[in-house]
C-alpha cells in the first residue's frame, strides 16, 4: 500500500511525494541508540528516521503543468525546503547512511547533489530552511579525539530521602551525539559557512532575512529534560547570535492521501462512578476485541491502536480516577464495572487488548471477568516490583502501598488468566518498565500455572510497532488468535 501527499511551495510550485504506507527494517540503522526514550542515529547526528522513504517525488511548476519525476532515490522524508521566490526545492539525500544536501532547479529541471558536505540532522525537522538565496543545514560535530580505553574510575554516590533517586542522562550526553552546527550553504559556489558553535537544534527558519532557531538547554526539572530557547543570527557570518522571544509561523504539516473510514464510529459514554469513560465501535457488528486504552482525565489517549485485523474492535477509552490515596477496591470497581458495561453494548464473544499499562488493565479485566474469551496485549510491565518507586498514575512507592503493586502486577495474578493470552513485546524496548523480560516472564508464569499463551518477540522493535514487516507479521498472528478464540 502507498501513501502521498502534496508539498507546497509559497510562489505555487508543489511536488507530490509517494511512500510505501509503512516503513521497513530493513532501513533501520543497527547502530540506533537511545537518549533516554529518543531514538538517535549516530550516521546521521540526529534522531532516527521512523517515516517510509520516499520512492517517487513528482515537482510541477504550477497546478496544472506536468510533473518532473526528481532523479534521486534515498531521498530522506522530511518536508522540502522551497525557496520563495527562485525555482529552487531542496532537500537531504542519504549515502552510506550519510546525508547530504541536494538543490533542485525545477525550472531547468537540474538537480545537484553536495557530495562533499556532510549534513546533520539533529533535533530538526526537517533539518534545512532557505534564508535569502543561502540553503541553511546543520553540519555534524567533529567526533571526539578517541582516547585509550580504560576500566574506568570508581563512582561514589549517597542521599537521603525521602526522595526519588533518578539516574538519568543529561543534555551534554545528548549533544555528544546530535549536537550540530548551523551553517549557510552557497548552491552556486558550493561553500558553507558555520553561523554558531554546534547546538542541539529542534527548528529553523527564515525571520526577517536572518536566520532563527530553536536549540536545547538543559532543564533538570522537566519531564524529558530539557528546555528550548530561541536566537537569531545573521546567515553570511557577521554579526553575533541574539536571543529572539517571537518565533515565526510555523507551516502546518502536510497531510497524506485520506483514507475514508467505511462507516461512522458511534460513541457511547460510559459512567466509572467518577469520570466519563469513552467506547467507540462500528454500528451493528459485533465486536471481535475490545481494546482498552487509559488517558488521563481530559486528555487524549496516546496508546495505539489494534492492528487492522478484519475483525471490528470496540475501543474503550478508559480514564482512571487514581487518587493519592488509592486503593485496589475503588480502582476494581471502575475496571471491571466499566469493561462490563462495554461488552454489554457490544455483541458478540470477545477478547480484551491493551497497550504497555493499557495491557496490565486489559489482563486485570481477563482475570475478573469469566465472559472474556482471551487476551492480546502489547509492551506491558507485568510485575511492579521493578518499578518500586511509583508508576503511571501510582506515586506512592512500593512500601507505601504494597496492595495497589500486587493488584497490578499480572505476574501476581497468573493464576487467574485461565484463557489464552497473546503476548507481543519488542526486543528494543528500552522503555524502563516494560523491557521485554516482563513478557516473557508472565509467559513462563501462565504456563506454569497451567494456562494457554502465545509469545511473539520482534527483533528490532522498540515500545510501539511501526515496521511494515512487523505489522504484517503481527495482523496474521492477531487474526488467527481472534478466529481460533472467539469462533
Amino acid at each position: 500500500m502507498l501513501r502521498s501527499w502534496r508539498d507546497s511551495s509559497p510562489n505555487g510550485a508543489w511536488a507530490r511525494l509517494t511512500t510505501p504506507a509503512r516503513s521497513s527494517i530493513s532501513q533501520a540503522n543497527p547502530a540506533v541508540a537511545y537518549w533516554r526514550e529518543l531514538r538517535v542515529d549516530p550516521d546521521l547526528a540526529g534522531l532516527a528516521v521512523d517515516q517510509a522513504w520516499p520512492t517517487r517525488i513528482e515537482i510541477h511548476t504550477h497546478s496544472t503543468s506536468p510533473g518532473w519525476i526528481l532523479p534521486l532515490t534515498d531521498v530522506l522524508p522530511a518536508r522540502l525546503a522551497w525557496h520563495p521566490e527562485r525555482p529552487l526545492v531542496a532537500g537531504l539525500v542519504v549515502r552510506d547512511r550519510h546525508a547530504h544536501p541536494w538543490v533542485a532547479d525545477y525550472a531547468t529541471q537540474t538537480v545537484t547533489v553536495f557530495d562533499q558536505i556532510r549534513a546533520a540532522t539533529s533535533h530538526a525537522w526537517p533539518p534545512h530552511a532557505w534564508v535569502d538565496d543561502r540553503l541553511v543545514l546543520l553540519l555534524p560535530s567533529p567526533p571526539a579525539a578517541e582516547t585509550p580505553l580504560a576500566h574506568g574510575n570508581p563512582v561514589a554516590l549517597e542521599a537521603t530521602g525521602p526522595m526519588y533517586v533518578k539516574f538519568l542522562p543529561t543534555l551534554p550526553e545528548l549533544a555528544e551525539l546530535i549536537a550540530a552546527r548551523p551553517a549557510a550553504l552557497d548552491p552556486v559556489t558550493g561553500q558553507a559557512i558555520g553561523l554558531t558553535d554546534p547546538l542541539v537544534v529542534r527548528r529553523l527558519a527564515a525571520l526577517d532575512g536572518e536566520l532563527y532557531l530553536e536549540y536545547a538547554e538543559d532543564d533538570p526539572a522537566s519531564e524529558d529534560g530539557l528546555s528550548w530557547s530561541s536566537l537569531t543570527v545573521s546567515v553570511d557570518g557577521s554579526g553575533s547570535p541574539r536571543p529572539v522571544a517571537e518565533a515565526p509561523h510555523e507551516p502546518a504539516p502536510s497531510k497524506g492521501t485520506p483514507v475514508p473510514e467505511p462507516t461512522h464510529p458511534t460513541g457511547i459514554s460510559i459512567d466509572t462512578g467518577y469520570h466519563q469513560a469513552s467506547l467507540t465501535h462500528h454500528p451493528g457488528e459485533p465486536a471481535a476485541v475490545l481494546w482498552l486504552r487509559n488517558a488521563r482525565p481530559g486528555s487524549p489517549a496516546t496508546a495505539p491502536p489494534l492492528l487492522d485485523t478484519g475483525h471490528a474492535v470496540a475501543h474503550l477509552e478508559l480514564p482512571l480516577h487514581w487518587p493519592a490515596d488509592a486503593t485496589v477496591e475503588s480502582l476494581h470497581l471502575q475496571i471491571i464495572d466499566t469493561v462490563r458495561a462495554a461488552m454489554a453494548t457490544v455483541d458478540g464473544p470477545m477478547l480484551v487488548g491493551g497497550h504497555s499499562f493499557s495491557a496490565t488493565l486489559a489482563l486485570y479485566a481477563l482475570a475478573h471477568v469469566p465472559e472474556l474469551r482471551g487476551a492480546i496485549v502489547h509492551s506491558g510491565c507485568y510485575n511492579r516490583t521493578l518499578t518500586p518507586t511509583g508508576w503511571q498514575h501510582e506515586k506512592r512507592h512500593l512500601w507505601q502501598a504494597p496492595d495497589i503493586y500486587r493488584a497490578f502486577s499480572a505476574l501476581e495474578f497468573a493464576h487467574k488468566l485461565d484463557r489464552p493470552v497473546l503476548l507481543a513485546h519488542g526486543t528494543n524496548d528500552t522503555n524502563p518498565a516494560t523491557a521485554p523480560e516482563q513478557s516473557v516472564e508472565l509467559y513462563k508464569a501462565i504456563v506454569a500455572n497451567g494456562g494457554t499463551a502465545r509469545l511473539l518477540l520482534l527483533p528490532g522493535a522498540g515500545h510501539a510497532f511501526y515496521y511494515a514487516e512487523h505489522i504484517a507479521f503481527l495482523s496474521t498472528e492477531h487474526r488467527n488468535w481472534i478466529e481460533r478464540w472467539t469462533q
